[in-house]
Formats: structure tokens, sequence, C-alpha cells
């Protein structure tokens, strides 16, 4: 009786692709609780910034709390971590012999004295509060942390979250790539070893925005390869809202360049000329228009407000009457100490070349996009010249090497595989990360499954 052992394989291979499937997530799960131990040994180098400190005020404000309660909390939290950096660099001074306790306490009730009676630890003036009040999505996202866990406690947790986070979905839009897992996670630990994964542990809005932008990303490469409109459509659209909320400028930039980079791709040849480019050539002219008519309908502050903040020094002078040519002087300065940086130390212009060759040979859409993220970092770099905040605003310049490295060694495994052993192992190799079930049955499964028909076909003779 035939029917029986079809029952029995069956039910067997529903189990076995049930077990594979979780097994799928071990792997990028272990690498996010590695990830996880080594901050932890890292916790004396986090730190508060100046902008963490208004987002933790913000964060308490969500939470129901007064300005000026708000601002006292976020004040002594931004004080022990300030104090806490400095002592344990006053510690490492070969001349330096008093206690670690006497050095932090001296820092933080100097912090303290300084911005206490302060309605700003930057400058209270409107203009500038003004910057970040058009900037809530970093701070709601914060509030449950900050409420549950304290400002510091939270807001360090919460940036791991969001690294943690950001290389999911690096793991999860390189599988959908076609990536096999071992180089999908190449392209995880990437993101958590470089830039990227270090700005979005920070208490800033960077780790947020970098999340949005490939939610983006992975939205873009299910539409440029048509694989699901209706979810590639969805994770566009969330990730161009939760990024204008997050911060307006960047997501207006993003779009544009990916509306852009979307329209070229229509007219360059037939193979893109489809209706998934079209749609994320609209939806990213709808998400720029958007951010444009927000600004003006909310009045939130523009281009020309943070220029002036730039070359003002936060308001303390007067302003200028041409800040945009003031920006051009500066951005062509700032390029030419960039481009000698770089030359002297090349590793990331190596890196990023050997990601752009194998994009641009294997990418398949996910070059387009990832060029489009790195333009992005970019333009805020060049909006923004400043040497100490280069390596943050342009940390999405870190995408194509985060996105294409893999490529190279899925190729390069792919390439051995086939050249040493049989082709249907080669085959089993190359199985992407989304059908990766087959390829994880256990060897002790197969041999249940022989087993039982076995028995079933001996009784069925019987």
């Amino acid at each position: 009786m035939p029917a029986v052992p079809t029952a029995v394989t069956t039910s067997l291979t529903q189990r076995i692709a049930v077990r594979a499937r979780r097994g799928r997530y071990v792997l990028p799960l272990s690498i996010c609780a590695l990830y996880a131990v080594f901050q932890l040994v890292a916790a004396p180098q986090w730190t508060m910034f100046p902008d963490s400190y208004r987002y933790a005020r913000a964060a308490e404000q969500h939470l129901g709390v007064s300005r000026e309660e708000a601002h006292r909390t976020a004040l002594a939290a931004f004080c022990v971590s300030r104090a806490d950096r400095t002592a344990h660099d006053e510690r490492l001074r070969p001349m330096e012999h008093a206690s670690l306790p006497a050095l932090r306490t001296t820092a933080e009730h100097a912090c303290l004295k300084r911005w206490t009676d302060a309605p700003d630890i930057t400058t209270g003036d409107p203009r500038y509060q003004a910057i970040f009040a058009g900037r809530p999505g970093y701070p709601l996202l914060a509030a449950p942390f900050v409420g549950a866990f304290g400002v510091l406690d939270g807001m360090w947790l919460l940036g791991l979250v969001l690294a943690a986070v950001g290389s999911l979905l690096v793991f999860g839009l390189l599988g959908r790539a076609g990536l096999n897992r071992r180089a999908a996670a190449v392209g995880q630990v990437a993101f958590l070893a470089t830039p990227l994964g270090w700005w979005s542990a920070q208490a800033l809005s960077e780790g947020l925005f970098t999340v949005c932008v490939l939610c983006v990303l992975w939205g873009g490469l299910l539409l440029l390869r048509r694989r699901s409109m209706a979810k590639g459509t969805a994770l566009v659209a969330l990730g161009y809202v939760a990024g204008g909320v997050t911060r307006y400028s960047s997501a207006l930039v993003l779009a544009v360049v990916l509306g852009v980079a979307a329209t070229w791709a229509l007219c360059r040849g037939r193979s893109s000329r489809h209706r998934g480019t079209a749609v994320l050539a609209v939806s990213s002219a709808v998400a720029a228009g958007g951010v444009v008519a927000a600004i003006r309908i909310l009045g939130l502050a523009s281009s020309q407000a943070t220029l002036q903040d730039t070359f003002t020094h936060h308001f303390e002078t007067p302003e200028i009457a041409d800040p945009w040519s003031e920006l051009m002087g500066l951005a062509g300065r700032f390029a030419g100490d960039w481009i000698a940086q770089q030359a002297a130390l090349p590793y990331f212009l190596v890196l990023t070349a050997l990601a752009a060759w194998a994009l641009a040979r294997h990418g398949k859409g996910l070059g387009l996009l990832s060029l489009a993220a790195a333009l992005t970092g970019a333009c805020a770099v060049l909006a923004h010249p400043l040497v100490q905040e280069a390596d943050r605003l342009g940390v999405l310049m870190w995408t194509p090497v985060v996105l294409g490295l893999p490529l190279v060694v899925d190729r390069h495994w792919s390439s051995v595989r086939v050249a040493g052993v049989p082709a249907t192992e080669a085959a089993v190799a190359e199985v992407p990360v989304t059908e990766v079930a087959v390829a994880e049955v256990p060897v002790t499964e197969v041999e249940a499954t022989e087993t039982e028909l076995r028995r079933t076909g001996a009784a069925d003779a019987g």
C-alpha cells in the first residue's frame, strides 16, 4: 500500500523543514549575541554626545516631564557619562596618580556647575532648538527605554538593539539578493565592524536612520527584481516615513538620489524597464515631495538655517550674508583634505573599489541601491564639511562595502565549491538564505525516514 509510506515521508519532511527554518536564524542571532558581549566589554568607550543630551531631554518630555526637570535629568546623565570618559582618559596619562573615583567626581561637578542653570549645553537660541524639534523620531523611540531603564542604560540598550537590528536587516537583505548564509553573515559582521555599526550603537539618531535606509533598500531590491510589489512598496514607504520623522533632510536627499537612480535605470535598458522600477521611482518622488511640503507647512528648519548654524558657531555670531558661497569654499578645502587622508591610509578606498566591482558585476540592482545610500552619506558630509563630524555624517558611505564584499565572498565560495566537489554538492552549497531549509536537513532525520520506509515496505510485503 503506497499511501502509508507517502504519508510518513510527508510528515517527516514537514518536521524537517520546520526544524531547518528554525535553525536558519541561529547564525545571525549568534553574531548578534557575540556583538552584545563585545559591547559589554567596550562599555567604557560608550559616552553621550551633546546631541544625545538633547535627545534624552526630548525623550523625558515625551514621558510627560516638564522642560526644566527633563533638562536636569538629561544633564545629570550627560555629566556622569562625560565624567566617566574623562576619568578613564586621565587615568591613562603617565603622570596622573589620582584615583578614578576622585577624577570622576571632579569632572562631574564641573560639568553640572557649568550647565545646570543654562537652557541647553550648547545654546538656547530658538533657531538652534528648532533644528532638533523637527526630529522627533529617535526621542520617541528612546522614550520607553529611558522610562524603563533610565537615561544612560536605556539609551545604551537602544543603541545595542538598533545596531543588532541593522545587522539582521543586512543579513536578510543579502539573503534576498540570493547570497548563501556564509556570505550574508560576512555582510552582517561587516556592518557591525565598520562605522555603520559603531555609530548605530551610539545615543544618536544615526542608528535609527540607518535602519530606515536599509528598509528602503530591501524594498527597492524587491521592486527592482520583481519579487513582491506589495511588500517592496510597503518597505520603501515605511523606510521613507520613519526616516523623514527621524532626519527629514537626509530622507529628502535619499529620496531624490534614489528617485534619480531609478529613473535612470528605467531609461537605461530593457531589463530594468518594468513596473517595479517605476514604482520605486514614483515612491521616491512622492517621498521627496512630501518632505518638501512638510518643511514648508510645518515651518521646519531649512538648509539655510543649518548653514547659518555652521558658519556662526551655533548662532553665537551674527548671520552671514551668503552662507552658500561659504559652504562651497569650505567644502572644497575639506574635499582636498579628505582625499589626502584617504591617500595616506587608503583602506576605505580599497574596500570601496573592491565592493563597487563586485556590485557592478554581480549586484543585479543591489549596486544601484548601494550607490544611492553612499551618495546620501556623501551629500550629508558636503552639506556640513566639518572634520570632527565627517565620520558620523558620512557613515552611509560604508554601505557599498557592507553589501558588496559579501558578493566577493559568495562568488569565491561558489567557484571553490564548483571546482572541488561534484555538481550536486556544489548546487546545494549555493542555496541562498531564503531557500536554506532544504539544505539543512539533518542526516539523522534522513536515516529515520529511510528506516521508516523500509519497515513499512516490509510490512506491506508480509
